[in-house]
């Protein structure tokens, strides 16, 4: 699992403003990343993916700058999970935190997507990635975070078969 969280959340640097940005716009053809403010300012020459969980659509401004990429990493995940544990519990349908709603759309996804189950959908890998990531740390029981008790169960098994492997 650390393989999947350490592929699909790594830091992404935009090519233009040399920001680190969790979502990105991404060119298959010359393998170029922009933020969304420098995609918008700017644009590419070739066709643009939209890639990421969209959690950071306003661009970084307003966002503390860090000593590291670990650091940045860290509290950008953090944000999602933080994200992610709002969305989950938040009933409102009109709540103006703008990544609820992003969050919301992001858990949705999830339980429709036909393609997750055999590792087609990029969003489904990453946000099962946070998922995670968040059930490593997580001491709550019962907790709000959509799969954390089938993931913390899996990794529970996988410790015990690795303690009578290696006994």
């Amino acid at each position: 699992m650390a393989g999947v969280l350490d592929q699909d959340l790594r830091v992404h640097t935009c090519g233009e403003c040399q920001k680190q940005m969790e979502t990105r716009w991404h060119c298959p053809q010359c393998t170029y990343d922009l933020c969304i403010g420098c995609y918008t300012a700017k644009g590419h020459p070739h066709e643009m993916v939209k890639v990421g969980l969209g959690l950071d659509d306003g661009g970084n401004q307003g966002q503390p700058q860090f000593r590291s990429l670990r650091e940045w990493r860290r509290h950008a995940i953090q944000r999602c999970i933080q994200s992610l544990r709002h969305a989950r519990q938040c009933r409102n349908a009109g709540c103006p935190l703008p990544t609820c709603q992003k969050m919301k759309r992001v858990m949705e996804h999830t339980k429709a997507c036909q393609r997750k189950n055999n590792g087609g959908c990029g969003v489904c890998k990453q946000f099962i990635a946070l998922c995670c990531y968040h059930a490593k740390h997580c001491q709550e029981n019962p907790c709000p975070v959509p799969y954390c008790l089938n993931i913390k169960q899996k990794l529970r098994q996988q410790e015990i078969q690795y303690r009578r492997q290696h006994a």
